[in-house]
């Protein structure tokens, strides 16, 4: 377990419970038995239902290769799960793509696994610093923005990258990063009285302090911080 929240057993019902789900939602596009103008929804519902089951592996102490090979399978359901035609990305759409991109550093997969994740951020026509940082530690060649969509909750990760200083990013870690998520669709979902939770973790953190090499040996113990995967294959 990599989580305080919940029990084992209860992330081994929730994952069975979402793979099912995913199966169910999946034949229904296959059979044709999805109404045509349900079909954006639906595939919405397998995007976010199959990265919210490896962050629950994760939460429940999965291996990091079993994410590994999963998390090809939620870069697919992205392509077409993940819609944001508006100028500003809504809040939570642009934390689903920030932990794609996020994770795909911290798991390690290749280049052309990694662009299958940008196409569908590039194509939708938006730019971000918080996201090009990230990008160009995969992607040597990508060009930073300077826009970040949302400062107040993500700005920290700018002072992060030009101060390198670990012990701030602690310090923000403990005292605000989750109540800056209080907009979010998933907050408090531990106290949800649905099997909704699955993890309370900041990737964006994870991916930041791998991609400058710092010493984040201080976070090894801090509730929202990823330290294994931070460090698998690092």
């Amino acid at each position: 377990m990599r989580t305080r929240f919940k029990s084992p057993e209860y992330f081994e019902n929730y994952i069975t419970l979402n793979n099912e789900d995913i199966e169910f939602y999946e034949d229904g596009l296959k059979s044709g038995a999805t109404k045509e103008d349900r079909i954006p929804a639906v595939s919405r519902q397998i995007f976010t239902t199959s990265i919210h089951t490896i962050i629950a592996k994760y939460s429940a102490g999965a291996p990091i290769q079993e994410m590994q090979n999963d998390f090809l399978k939620v870069i697919d359901n992205l392509k077409t799960g993940w819609q944001s035609d508006t100028p500003t990305i809504q809040f939570d759409d642009y934390i689903l793509m920030l932990w794609m991109l996020s994770l795909g550093v911290l798991l390690d997969i290749s280049e052309d696994d990694y662009k299958k994740i940008t196409t569908v951020l590039d194509n939708s026509n938006h730019k971000d610093y918080i996201y090009d940082i990230i990008i160009s530690s995969k992607i040597s060649d990508r060009n930073i923005d300077s826009n970040i969509y949302y400062p107040d909750e993500f700005g920290f990760l700018k002072d992060l990258y030009d101060e390198k200083n670990i012990a701030a990013l602690k310090d923000y870690l403990n005292d605000s990063w989750y109540k800056k998520m209080k907009s979010t669709y998933w907050y408090d979902n531990d106290k949800n009285k649905n099997d909704v939770f699955f993890g309370y973790w900041s990737f964006e953190s994870g991916a930041f302090v791998k991609i400058l090499r710092l010493d984040d040996s201080s976070l090894k113990e801090q509730q929202y911080y990823p330290y294994d995967l931070v460090h698998w294959k690092s």
